[in-house]
Formats: structure tokens, sequence, C-alpha cells
């Protein structure tokens, strides 16, 4: 079995969620997180055949060979990373996958936003390790938020500042 564990987190509420990972594809609604951790040799050209069983309709499912992760909720957010890096990052078998979910109403253009600022605070935290480079093959970025109207997510508002902030502090933490 090239599965090795399976984390659920609940979520406890609804999110408008914009994704790159591996389930579900593109603008949805989600309300559990789940991350599928695999052995380092996993090699399928077809994840989703090893993924459908933890799948539903609302949920969010990453894929990953790193044990190291985080699930951390704060009042105004909550916040999954899990972190693995290999010799480069081209290693698709080590991979930085991030959910974050805010409790602020935020509309498509918003959550858009959201995904920069959590890109450029993965690549802040690199920088500040002095690797090589900005990612690996195979990450992956979730955001979500509450449905609102909200356009600007970016690094100079106060929700950009507080992400940007914990997400680069928390990829150091588990990188270290």
């Amino acid at each position: 079995m090239m599965i090795k564990r399976v984390v659920q987190i609940d979520l406890k509420k609804d999110y408008l969620t914009l994704t790159s990972a591996l389930y579900p594809e593109g603008i949805t609604f989600i309300n559990k997180l789940i991350s599928v951790i695999v052995k380092k040799e996993y090699c399928n050209t077809n994840p989703w055949s090893d993924i459908k069983k933890y799948a539903n309709n609302k949920s969010l499912v990453f894929m990953t060979a790193s044990e190291k992760f985080l699930f951390e909720e704060y009042e105004d957010m909550k916040l999954f990373i899990s972190t693995g890096i290999g010799e480069s990052g081209e290693n698709a078998g080590c991979t930085i996958n991030i959910a974050v979910f805010v409790d602020q109403g935020l509309n498509i253009n918003g959550l858009v936003d959201l995904v920069r600022t959590v890109e450029e605070a993965k690549c802040g935290a690199l920088r500040d390790l002095y690797l090589p480079f900005t990612g690996t093959a195979s990450d992956a970025i979730a955001v979500g938020s509450l449905v609102g109207e909200e356009y600007f997510a970016g690094p100079s508002t106060e929700l950009g500042k507080k992400v940007a902030r914990r997400v680069r502090e928390k990829i150091k933490e588990l990188l270290t």
C-alpha cells in the first residue's frame, strides 16, 4: 500500500475555495480538508484513483510524501501547511501544500489576491532559509473565505499581512 496515512480536518463551516490541489478543481465550496500522505516512492499518473474514496463533494484533498504538517486555528483564520523539500525543488516526492481559510467575505478577485499573498510568503520563507528555489514541482495552494465583496487580500492589506506573516513563519518552522 502506497498510502501511509490520511489526515482529515473538519473546517466547521463552508468556505468558497480557489485551489490548485489534487481535488477539487478550481473554485467550489469546501468544509473538510484531507491530506493523503504517501510513501516517497509513490508514482501514479492517475493519483485521483487513490484519493477518490476519501474525497466528497465538499472536501479539499492534498497529497504529499511529507509527514511534517500543521493545522492551526486563529480567531480570524485556519491554516494548514505540509512541507517537504528534497535535494532540489524539482523533487515531486517532497511538496509544500498550503491552505488558508479566512473568516472574511472575499469575492473571486480577493481569493486570487490571497493566492498571490500565500505564494509570495512561501517564496519568502524559502529565500529566508537560503534555499535556491521557490517551490517544488508538486506544490499546491488553496485559499478559502466566506462569500463577500472584498476585492483585495494582498500583502499590503491587514488580512494579507496577517496571512503572509503566519505562512512565512510556519513554513520556516516546519523546514528547520
